[in-house]
């Protein structure tokens, strides 16, 4: 299941140690609305608040701040998108995503948004 908050997608993946690991990154609004990204800066691994600053991008159109949709801890960050930032223009979610989470309080996350592609 994929939600959407915040212009980010969010999709519920597998499940390790009992616990649901999500998938976040950029929906194609965010991509148009921020035009071709030159610069990415991803928050670190470790506990993110809500409203926290998850990602922050320099592009053709915009400069954007990116507030995390929910309480969650950062297990993974896609560093090779900092260096090569055109994979976060990319229309692929195995390219353009931008942090796998853990520790989501799944009613919050049941009360998003579906995403529509």
């Amino acid at each position: 299941m994929i939600k959407i908050a915040n212009q980010l997608w969010i999709e519920a993946g597998e499940v390790i140690d009992n616990e649901v690991i999500y998938t976040i990154g950029l929906t194609p609004d965010l991509q148009d609305e921020a035009g071709e990204i030159s610069y990415a800066s991803i928050a670190d691994l470790g506990e993110i608040i809500e409203d926290e600053t998850i990602l922050n991008l320099e592009a053709s159109k915009a400069a954007i701040e990116i507030p995390a949709p929910f309480n969650a801890v950062i297990i993974e960050r896609n560093e090779a998108a900092e260096t090569s930032t055109n994979l976060l223009d990319s229309e692929s979610k195995t390219d353009n995503w931008i942090v796998k989470v853990k520790s989501v309080d799944s009613t919050v996350f049941d009360q998003l948004e579906n995403f529509k592609a």
